[in-house]
């Protein structure tokens, strides 16, 4: 299948709904009051997003795979904000595994998509 818009890509579809779950932590109480870690959480999520969308939109194969790696970079990050939140008891265990859950399977789609350009 040949994908002419990053909004198909199911990856950035992933981050997207990824950046979407992380906007409404960040509205509770407990991360307004916790402002370092909701502002690092965000800014991963979004540059989760940005970085696939910029690495497509180059059109060359070398770059999108950097910016991919950028990406699964920022998606450990949100990754290890949900670890964070968890143990500040921000959000509970099953909500936690749930959104545990959502960056790993980003990372997996990340890699899968990586080996396809090189």
């Amino acid at each position: 299948m040949i994908v002419y818009r990053f909004e198909d890509l199911r990856v950035w579809q992933a981050a997207k709904k990824q950046c979407d779950r992380v906007g409404v932590l960040i509205k509770r109480p407990e991360f307004h009051r916790d402002r370092e870690l909701s502002g690092q959480l965000n800014a991963a999520s979004i540059s989760v997003m940005n970085n696939i969308s910029e690495g497509f939109l180059r059109h060359r194969d070398k770059e999108f795979l950097q910016f991919l790696r950028v990406a699964a970079g920022s998606n450990g990050e949100v990754r290890s904000c949900y670890y964070a939140a968890h143990a500040r008891k921000y959000i509970d265990d099953a909500e936690s595994a749930e959104l545990i859950e959502l960056s790993n399977a980003i990372g997996r789609m990340t890699r899968r998509l990586q080996s396809t350009l090189g």
